[in-house]
């Protein structure tokens, strides 16, 4: 080290050891902690919006419990095992092609329009099969347990040959008869129709997303707090260049 940046750092902190320098320091350590502090608040909040609220889908509750007709399925709702009562409306049943089983197979879900015993539609899919047209059977249960799913979003059908490939519900509206009030999502049945396969609906996996902005925020108040030190660092350092400024001839 040259004797230069020796006197300069010897002269450096004999300025900041002076009661001036050192009451500066205190209140730069002080708004250095305030930021830090606003640093961590934000840094909590990010990771308190970024929990998993754990939902119970596996237990059997009343769908009228949880949703409401005319409303879309929400994150709460999604996936849930529901049971409603009622009767399908014959004649009101749709073939969906190029569906999945699960397995890989493409075939057809059958999909009823069943009328529950508080007069409210609801688009229930009974089953899975490889056959073209599947038909319906044993309709007679007291209550239908399935999980309780969000709509699909209308796909490109082939219209003109009566062909649909996705579980619409604002589609299913116009072509049932009497629709009346109806919910947002359809329910895929647990236990399907004999003659068909079950159709594969898995519990719904809750991603856990950061808040960015709030992440964000977190690293801001963090370089306000180095700044604050750092702005005690250039003061001192050019108070000390000042005074060498003076003195010389």
């Amino acid at each position: 080290m040259s004797t230069t940046s020796t006197s300069l750092s010897s002269r450096f902190w004999a300025t900041a050891r002076t009661p001036r320098w050192i009451a500066a320091l205190v209140l730069a350590l002080a708004i250095a902690a305030a930021f830090a502090a606003l640093g961590q608040w934000q840094l909590d909040r990010s990771l308190e919006n970024a929990q998993v609220v754990e939902i119970d889908t596996e237990t059997v509750v009343p769908l009228d419990q949880i949703a409401e007709p005319g409303s879309g399925v929400t994150d709460a709702q999604q996936g849930r095992t529901v049971t409603v009562s009622g009767g399908f409306v014959p004649g009101d049943f749709v073939v969906l092609t190029g569906r999945d089983n699960g397995r890989g197979e493409r075939g057809t879900w059958l999909v009823g329009h069943l009328v529950t015993d508080q007069g409210v539609s609801l688009a229930v899919a009974l089953g899975w099969s490889a056959d073209r047209e599947p038909t319906a059977s044993d309709l007679d249960r007291a209550e239908w347990i399935g999980r309780y799913l969000p709509s699909e979003e209308p796909q490109s059908s082939n219209f003109e040959e009566g062909e649909r490939s996705a579980l619409a519900v604002a589609e299913l509206v116009n072509l049932w008869a009497e629709p009346g009030p109806v919910y947002g999502g359809y329910l895929v049945l647990a236990e399907p129709l004999p003659g068909l396969d079950p159709i594969r609906a898995d519990a719904p996996e809750r991603e856990v997303t950061l808040n960015l902005l709030n992440a964000f925020y977190a690293i801001e108040w963090a370089l306000f707090a180095g700044f604050a030190i750092y702005l005690w660092y250039r003061l001192v350092r050019d108070a000390v260049e000042r005074a060498e400024q003076l003195a010389a001839p």
